[in-house]
Parts: C-alpha cells; sequence; structure tokens
C-alpha cells in the first residue's frame, strides 16, 4: 500500500475562489442491518444456529423494511443530497430447501429484502433520480435456518455504497475491501464466517470543483481492527484534491480511531455544532422504543482539502422521525435506523487551496434539532450501476480460539453497530 495520506488537511476556506462556488451536500446514512445478531454469535452448535437464523428469518419482514427504506428516501429528499453514502445497505437471500455444507452447495439468490432497491425505488418514486455510483460488498454471509417447512439457507450481504444524483457528473470509482477481517469458526461446522469491512469511493463535479466522496463502515469489535482499517482507508484516500469522507466509524470524539481520522480530517459536525452532543447511535435493536436512545456519536461527515462547511445536521433521531409499518398483523412504529444520518453542505473549493481559515460555527443545537484488489471504474450512467469488486474472504486477520472465545458475546455489534 501507499504511504499514509495525511495530505492537505484543512479545516475551510480557501483564497481565491471563483464566484461559482459549488455547494455540494453530503449525507451518510447507516441504514440499519435489521437484525440483532448476538444471538447466533452466541450458538454453541451447529443445531443452535439453525435455530437461530431460522428465527431471523420470520424478522425478515419486507413491510417493515419498505417503511424504513421510505422514511430514509424522504431524509435524502428533505436534506437535497447530492451525494449519499450508505452503510449496511443490505440484501437478505434464501435458498429452499438448503444445500448447506453440501459438495454441490450454490449461493442463495431468492431475494427477501434489498434495502439498496428499496431507497432507490423509494426516491424515484418521489421523482428524485439517483444513480448507484459505488458499490462494496463487504460482509456476505449464508447461513442454514430451521423452519417448519425444513432447513433453508438464509443469506446476509453487507455493502458500504455511494448514491449520487444523476445530474452530477462522476468520475473514476475505487472499490475495495479490507484487510482487517474478522473470522469465527462456526460450530460443528467446517465454515468460517469472515466479517469483513470497506470501503468505496467515487470523484464528484459539480461547477468548476471536484472532490472525491467516500462511503466506509468500520469495525465496532474491536479497537485493533478498527484502528487497522482507518489506516488502511487513510492509505487509499486521495491527498491531492478535496474529499468527503463519511461513514459509520464506530468511533467518536476521544476514539483512538476517531482521533487517527480526525489528525487528517476535520468533522463538519465538531465544526460548525461545537456545543452539541451529536448523537448518532443506537437505537433498540427491533427499533420500536419509543424514546430516543441514542447516546454516542459514531457516523460523521469528515473533510479536507479547502472544503468549507457551511451547515450541518442530524436526520433520523427525533421521534417524529419514526414511521408506521405493518409487522405479522400488526401496526407498529419504527425508527428509520438505529443510527441518526449526518448531513452537511460545504463550500467547494474551484482553486489550489492557500488558506485554511477556520469556518465560523452554527449556534448551539437545541434538543430538538433541525438539522481484494481494488478496481477503478469509468463514471456510471444513470441507469447503471458499477460493478461491485469483492475481497471474499481474503487473507482476512483470523482470531485464535482462545481470543474468538473472549469475543462471541459482541461480535454481533459488527453488524448493529
Amino acid at each position: 500500500m501507499a504511504g499514509l495520506g495525511v495530505g492537505l488537511a484543512s479545516t475551510g476556506a480557501v483564497s481565491g475562489r471563483s464566484a461559482a462556488v459549488a455547494t455540494p451536500t453530503v449525507l451518510t446514512r447507516n441504514v440499519y442491518l435489521g437484525l440483532d445478531l448476538t444471538r447466533l454469535f452466541r450458538a454453541e452448535s451447529l443445531g443452535d444456529v439453525k435455530r437461530i437464523a431460522g428465527q431471523f428469518l420470520d424478522e425478515i419482514d419486507p413491510s417493515v423494511y419498505e417503511a424504513r427504506a421510505e422514511a430514509i428516501a424522504g431524509e435524502i429528499a428533505a436534506t437535497d443530497a447530492d451525494v449519499v453514502a450508505l452503510q449496511e445497505a443490505a440484501t437478505f437471500r434464501s435458498q429452499r430447501p438448503s444445500d448447506y455444507g453440501s459438495e454441490s452447495e450454490a449461493s442463495a439468490t431468492a431475494v427477501l429484502v434489498d434495502m439498496l432497491a428499496e431507497i432507490t425505488s423509494a426516491l424515484a418514486a418521489r421523482g428524485l433520480d439517483y444513480t448507484v455510483a459505488a458499490e462494496t460488498v463487504t460482509t456476505d454471509l449464508e447461513l442454514p435456518a430451521a423452519t417448519d417447512e425444513g432447513t433453508v439457507d438464509v443469506r446476509i450481504t453487507d455493502r458500504d455504497v455511494l448514491l449520487v444524483r444523476s445530474d452530477v457528473d462522476v468520475g473514476s470509482v475505487v472499490t475495495d475491501t479490507f484487510d482487517a477481517a474478522l473470522e469465527l469458526q462456526i460450530p460443528d461446522s467446517s465454515k468460517t464466517a469472515v466479517l469483513q469491512r470497506g470501503f468505496c469511493s467515487a470523484t464528484v463535479q459539480m461547477g468548476e470543483g471536484t472532490f472525491t466522496a467516500v462511503s466506509t463502515h468500520l469495525e465496532s469489535v474491536t479497537e485493533l481492527f478498527r484502528l487497522s482499517q482507518a489506516k488502511e482507508l487513510l492509505d487509499r484516500v486521495p491527498t491531492a484534491q478535496p474529499v468527503v469522507l463519511c461513514g459509520d466509524f464506530n468511533s467518536g470524539p476521544g476514539g483512538q480511531t476517531y482521533d487517527r481520522l480526525t489528525a487528517s480530517f476535520d468533522d463538519a459536525y465538531a465544526v460548525r455544532r461545537p456545543d452539541s452532543e451529536g448523537y448518532t447511535c443506537c437505537q433498540a435493536s427491533d427499533v420500536r422504543n419509543d424514546e430516543s436512545q441514542l447516546t454516542r456519536r459514531i457516523d460523521a461527515v469528515l473533510y479536507r482539502g479547502g472544503l468549507r462547511p457551511t451547515t450541518v445536521r442530524r436526520v433520523g433521531h427525533e421521534p417524529s422521525s419514526r414511521v408506521e409499518a405493518r409487522a405479522h398483523g400488526e401496526t407498529i412504529t419504527v425508527w428509520p435506523s438505529d443510527h441518526a444520518g449526518v448531513a452537511a453542505t460545504f463550500e467547494l473549493p474551484t482553486t489550489t487551496p492557500t488558506a485554511t481559515p477556520e469556518p465560523t460555527t452554527d449556534p448551539p443545537a437545541s434538543p430538538t434539532e433541525s438539522d481484494s484488489t481494488a478496481t477503478e471504474t469509468p463514471s456510471p450512467t444513470a441507469t447503471t450501476s458499477p460493478t461491485a469488486t469483492v475481497g471474499g474472504s481474503g487473507p482476512g486477520m483470523g482470531l485464535t480460539a482462545a481470543v474468538a472465545g473472549m469475543v462471541l458475546g459482541v461480535l454481533a455489534r459488527a453488524f448493529r453497530d
């Protein structure tokens, strides 16, 4: 890998900008897997795995995911975002009957829920045209699930995604997974579950300015892996042009990973709302809680290279953000995600940055604030999506049996946070 990418760290405006300054709005949104996987990783036998995976199948209710996707599309519309960075944009698939562990085993293909498709469909229904500019498949996990009709395979595919308005020009695209990945042996099986993380990026041109947008989701289980992934990410992002780095970093102010990233980047929320806690994580695992349970700020829009943030706000954090859905014959109320999103608007430089004065800050927010091998692909069209480069299981960084035993009880946070 290249040397650590720390260039052009800056906090704001540049001198000599032309009169026509582009003002892109970028939204980062963890859309939430929707399942509490703690039960799965506490399984002591393959029978336990099948029973728990069967419960997952019962909980994958398309109507609930559709309602949450509609709410997230509404947030995108309300923020008028030019670029949307999504994490946990999952697809769930099944296969009947199961062929798990057989010599002729094939991946499940029958789609139960596709959150990315649900969100883009909801946007299109609003007359909003977004392109899937970049997409990275990270974790791709398939398990046998016990049902009344026999064993069924359930497949969970996680993705990091960048959506861009179709009238915005997109240049080179990079999709990749990190070398640092958690591995866990499935009980009573030769199978290994690889909890992969990654990122995707795209060069975006607006007016006379250009910047690179990045979407990523870092490990939640251990700081060691999270910090290693952050270092890989810093090695990969451009240093010679403006960059907006969006994601669920699973680390906030004072955390080692956050501090490492903000040694090279500035945090739009911290700059514009220094007196606001701005919590983004996490609601209850079933997202049915009435009052907000957000207590950590781990989702952020970071930036460098002469960009100047002008506004920043959260979305999906107030009780009024909740939406109704039908689940197993009853009406329930759910949050759009277990995370809140963060939207930031920037002034985009059109000349080489020559000065970095501090931007002014927004007034303090009120409690109800309104606010593998990488590949490069050519610019996508509004009707196509670039093929994601998948790292597969990769070399990873497998846990020893002793360490795995210590983290079994918290591994599910790798998907929840």
